[in-house]
């Protein structure tokens, strides 16, 4: 079902997709959807209301409809997952959003009226999780093209966002990946230089140069447990070692569980480096 935005044709279902699998009718009507054409699609059977104001697409995610029928919504690091954002591991508790405030049975409500700005459920990721959490945030919205780093300067202008204003300092968006972020983060707390992706001539980039001397890649299985990616990490490796260039490899796995053995690989490889003659 489609009618008429500015001349151009508007699906009701794509809006409705472009905030998970359940809108509110304000929401929609706010993005140019009308009353009528949310009647017909419903009527039609294109679309479900699930809610009082709230429409949801064809198999629905059930916890979305569970959240319509009490007038809520996922919000902060539950709703950072469902848009993509780089989340460690969701909350154990759904975090939602209700103007009412009132609670709900296994969720943290947020009393939040208004509409799920990429802003407004940033600042609850720094408000409700950990510098780390809110970091993955942040990063990934503009590694995602989600929002611009000017733009989080802007909204994180105010005196009680200084919190904010320190994750946006760490923030590089040249970052890869939710894996290769973490990984830099565990490395300037322990106060090393960091730079992401960085240009070796005749190999290409590595995902982090540390203090200039040590290159680290963070091998995620999605893609280096291949065929193809074993073969190609191992030309890597090659020439680095034949260009000389310090280097170490560590699984997502590590990083992401045993972050303290990948800095104790890195401090004793430092030490390697710094003990050679100049």
């Amino acid at each position: 079902m489609t009618h008429l935005r500015g001349g151009k044709p508007l699906s009701v279902v794509a809006e409705i997709e472009r905030f998970g699998t359940v809108a509110r009718r304000k929401d929609l009507l706010a993005r140019g959807c009308t009353d009528w054409g949310l009647a017909q699609a419903a009527g039609s059977g294109i679309i479900v209301k699930v809610g009082r104001g709230y429409f949801a697409v064809p198999g629905a995610d059930p916890l979305d409809i569970r959240l319509a029928r009490y007038q809520a919504r996922r919000t902060c690091l539950s709703k950072a997952k469902q848009l993509g954002l780089w989340v460690i591991q969701e909350p154990a508790l759904t975090h939602v959003a209700a103007a009412h405030g009132h609670a709900i049975s296994g969720c943290v409500v947020h009393r939040v009226s208004g509409p799920q700005t990429i802003m407004e459920i940033l600042r609850q990721c720094i408000r409700c999780g950990s510098e780390l959490d809110a970091l993955l945030a942040m990063e990934s919205a503009v590694v995602l093209k989600h929002c611009t780093i000017p733009a989080l300067r802007a909204e994180f202008s105010r005196g009680s966002d200084s919190r904010a204003r320190t994750i946006l300092a760490m923030l590089d968006p040249q970052s890869m990946s939710i894996v290769e972020t973490i990984a830099r983060y565990y490395l300037r707390q322990a106060g090393y230089n960091v730079q992401s992706q960085y240009f070796q001539k005749g190999v290409g980039h590595l995902d982090l140069l540390i203090d200039g001397l040590l290159g680290l890649e963070t091998d995620g299985a999605a893609y280096h447990n291949t065929p193809d990616g074993w073969a190609t990490d191992l030309v890597r490796d090659n020439l680095l070692t034949v260009r000389g260039m310090w280097h170490l490899r560590v699984s997502a796995r590590m990083v992401l569980e045993r972050p303290e053995l990948m800095l104790d690989w890195v401090r004793q490889t430092m030490t390697r480096i710094n003990s050679l003659p100049a």
